[in-house]
């Protein structure tokens, strides 16, 4: 009869818990808006102005994809008189601990921007969110994030806490699988999730390939997400279906990210587009297809915009359409490359100019160092 009754319960309580849907995304952008031109002619001054390097850093313009970018720092502003890389009229790299400092301000700022308007927008009672996850890979300070918002928007200081560090371009959809994860095995019903990155505190000036090309893709922002297991409004949500990770091997070399003397240090292959195309997108359509879903079913893509060869090996491996791409080239053309940030902003472009259908499917993929994919399948319900 125990076994039975406990038979009983569980059976009701599947039936009562809901899918779980993404409700609503909300973007913060730093106050000062850098055209890409103007950033090329400003690292040319810094990296030395030979011949050879300044033709590097204008193909690294010319072939990005990108207008223009936001930053937290002045430096790009071309009346500003306040620079954060320049003293007594000089150029100069400043120590991690200054860079952190500013860190520290900028992405409190920006992400209290964000969850506010979230907020607002849907209505979201604080009180009820059971867990926060916070997202970054370029500054660390404690207590973190998750404190200052905690105590912002007087969130219960129960709340289980989630920081996911340091994990790159994908770490936005490992948020995403966190939440999967923590809210089908804890029955969670809010889940408010933060990612802030600010690229533009690890300016290296160094006439590198590498970093000629971190300083014209990369740029700053924030963006807040709120999942729920209930529909707040009566407009179509995303549901979740599944959530998958792919590590590749031997890939380390591809991509990496290592916190230097003057700042955080990125490393980026010129293979990365290459692999994605023969390694990446196959492997993207077996995961789909292991979960019986026939990729040219899906009609929505938010793909990480991790630069204009990546997307257009992605479309090409792919095999998608100028449509499919066009949410993350929109991102990439007028914010650039924030790293976790960017997949956030690209999902709340899509869900702010599609007018989904019942059962329309929605994936989402972003690639971080290691080499790893993150894969993420939405439906309209």
């Amino acid at each position: 009869m125990e076994f039975e009754t406990n038979l009983l319960f569980f059976m009701l309580r599947c039936k009562l818990i809901r899918g779980i849907m993404l409700i609503d995304i909300a973007t913060a952008s730093p106050p000062f808006k850098v055209a890409q031109s103007y950033a090329a002619s400003e690292l040319k001054k810094r990296m030395g102005g030979t011949a050879a390097i300044s033709r590097m850093i204008d193909m690294a313009a010319n072939q990005s994809g990108i207008d223009h970018r936001f930053f937290v720092i002045k430096d790009g502003e071309e009346n500003s008189t306040e620079k954060f890389f320049t003293k007594d009229g000089h150029h100069f790299s400043p120590d991690t601990k200054s860079r952190m400092t500013e860190y520290e301000k900028w992405s409190i700022f920006l992400t209290k921007q964000a969850v506010s308007e979230l907020a607002q927008k849907n209505k979201i009672d604080f009180g009820s969110i059971d867990r926060i996850i916070t997202i970054s890979c370029t500054g660390f300070f404690a207590p973190g994030l998750d404190y200052e918002l905690i105590k912002e928007f007087k969130i219960s200081p129960s709340v289980k806490r989630t920081n996911i560090g340091f994990m790159g371009c994908a770490a936005a959809l490992i948020g995403v699988n966190t939440v999967w994860e923590a809210m089908n095995q804890n029955y969670s019903e809010n889940v408010l999730m933060i990612s802030v990155e600010l690229c533009s505190l690890h300016l290296q000036t160094e006439p590198t390939r590498d970093n000629i090309l971190a300083n014209m893709i990369f740029a700053d922002g924030a963006a807040a997400a709120f999942f729920s297991r209930k529909n707040i409004s009566n407009e179509r949500k995303l549901e979740m279906q599944f959530a998958e990770s792919f590590l590749f091997e031997d890939s380390a070399k591809f991509m990496g990210w290592k916190i230097g003397n003057n700042g955080f240090e990125m490393m980026l292959s010129s293979e990365l587009p290459k692999i994605i195309l023969n390694s990446a997108a196959p492997r993207a359509k077996e995961i789909l297809n292991n979960q019986g879903i026939d990729i040219s079913k899906i009609k929505h893509w938010a793909l990480h915009p991790g630069g204009r060869a990546i997307l257009d090996s992605l479309q090409n491996g792919l095999e998608l359409s100028d449509e499919h791409l066009k949410p993350s080239r929109d991102v990439l053309r007028n914010f650039g490359n924030l790293s976790s940030v960017s997949i956030l902003f690209v999902l709340k472009n899509i869900i702010e100019t599609v007018e989904f259908i019942k059962d329309d499917y929605l994936c989402a993929i972003a690639f971080g160092p290691g080499l790893t994919m993150e894969l993420v399948l939405f439906k309209a319900v």
